[in-house]
């Protein structure tokens, strides 16, 4: 697929084409090297990205909390919605797991578009609200009993099969650390590095540096449908 192809994957790929051609006329692409910020937490700046190729890793710090992995997305991906709408500084810390290409479309340019197109407020708002579910979903499987359960959640989501666009393709691995990931799980290192074990032995799951690869999604999908998923 083209960069342009990956863009009109998710959210845009919904919208009628001739917005969705004009609205990535107005972008500038964005070159961002991996390990690189995007932008950080407090940021005042409101304009929107779309991935067209690579890996952003999403970092929160809510609350009294220290900051963290919350989750990661790919190619056809869309984010700065609601700082967008809001006009509000940047809630996340957002950064490069692999080297990133990006268009970025600003936020001045979105309202000159809404003249053409009133709508546009309303589709960008639908972005917003099918982020607030993944959000919603993300937080319903944290409260999962089971470690295991709530660790192979988290494994899913973040590798693009659970509460995804069904258009996004699902990512080949996972740029994260386990430690990472037990924090993301709500569980102790050791707890999740026994889960991860498990997982490794069933042949569902590879880790390697930095990085896991699910090798069997259906499998741990699976995992999460038994006994009602308690």
């Amino acid at each position: 697929m083209s960069k342009i192809q990956h863009l009109k994957a998710g959210w845009l790929g919904d919208l009628p084409q001739a917005f969705a051609d004009q609205f990535l006329d107005l972008g500038t692409w964005v070159h961002v090297p991996a390990g690189q910020l995007v932008y950080s937490i407090g940021a005042a700046e409101h304009d929107i990205y779309g991935i067209a190729q690579g890996v952003i890793r999403m970092h929160i710090a809510m609350n009294e909390h220290e900051q963290r992995l919350a989750h990661m997305c790919g190619p056809g991906f869309w984010f700065g919605d609601m700082e967008l709408v809001t006009n509000s500084p940047r809630i996340m810390e957002i950064d490069a797991a692999e080297d990133l290409h990006l268009i970025r479309i600003r936020q001045s340019d979105v309202e000159k578009l809404s003249a053409t197109y009133p709508q546009v407020w309303r589709w960008i708002a639908a972005l917003v609200v099918q982020h607030a579910g993944l959000a919603i979903s993300a937080a319903d499987d944290l409260m999962l009993p089971s470690a295991e359960k709530r660790l192979v959640a988290v494994l899913l989501r973040l590798a693009g099969h659970r509460f995804a666009h069904p258009a996004s393709p699902p990512l080949g691995s996972i740029s994260i650390t386990q430690q990472e990931l037990a924090v993301a799980a709500n569980l102790s290192r050791s707890s999740a590095s026994t889960v991860l074990k498990q997982l490794r032995q069933a042949g569902e799951i590879r880790i390697d540096y930095r990085a896991i690869t699910l090798l069997d999604p259906e499998g741990l999908t699976k995992r999460l449908a038994e006994n009602g998923g308690d």
